[in-house]
């Protein structure tokens, strides 16, 4: 008996999965830029039809790409949104484990994932959509309820703790796509754990309620405790 006009094939998912996974680790290499459809299927070795039939057009696999990540990495990420200690720990905590996560070798590290996604957004309007549902804003709502609850407990100021994530994390991957991503390393090296160091402590005297201040906190004090430590 044929499959029904329209029907899938009982291993489409599979296959599907199998493609996502060659055309990611090709794209997180970034051999070249911003490759093209065509490319793409010559990566997943399979033809441009069958690209088209299993994921549409190229933005639309570059969503499917994003979101299998944000899916992959759902537990780690919810697990920033819980705080760790008081303010100042939990934010420089959150600080030291981005730059960890960024770097940490993976089949699609972080880091790439960023820079890959965001250049994709910003080339193409179809794509921007996709890296903010999928890489950007799941980053700034974590963070978010990770501040909501140093709000609620009276250890930062009350504010728009969404505007006050992209506060923090906005120069964090800013420093490391500049080094690791835009060839800073190399022409314009920044030590990243002092930098991140900086940043927190100028997020915390921006947001750190008024008695967080008076005990001390990010004001340069001797017990300040940096990244590495």
């Amino acid at each position: 008996m044929s499959r029904p006009k329209g029907a899938r094939d009982g291993d489409y998912d599979d296959k599907r999965s199998v493609l996502l996974r060659r055309i990611t680790a090709r794209l997180m290499r970034r051999e070249t830029a911003r490759p093209s459809f065509r490319q793409l299927a010559e990566a997943a070795d399979v033809s441009v039809p069958t690209l088209r039939h299993y994921f549409g057009d190229r933005p639309a696999l570059m969503a499917a790409i994003l979101e299998t990540y944000l899916e992959a990495g759902r537990r780690g990420l919810e697990a920033v949104a819980e705080p760790t200690g008081n303010l100042e720990t939990s934010i420089r905590d959150y600080c030291a484990a981005l730059l960890t996560a960024m770097r940490a070798p993976r089949e699609a590290r972080l880091g790439d994932v960023f820079a890959v996604s965001i250049a994709e957004g910003l080339l193409d309007a179809e794509i921007g959509p996709s890296t903010l549902r999928y890489i950007v804003d799941p980053s700034v709502d974590v963070l978010r309820r990770r501040l909501d609850a140093h709000v609620a407990r009276g250890e930062m100021i009350a504010t728009d703790t969404r505007a006050a994530a992209l506060f923090l994390i906005s120069p964090l991957l800013l420093a490391i796509l500049h080094q690791d991503h835009l060839g800073g390393r190399d022409t314009s090296p920044v030590d990243l754990p002092a930098a991140f160091d900086s940043i927190c402590a100028a997020f915390l005297r921006a947001y750190a309620a008024p008695e967080q201040l008076r005990r001390g906190v990010a004001v340069g004090g001797s017990d300040r405790r940096g990244l590495g430590d």
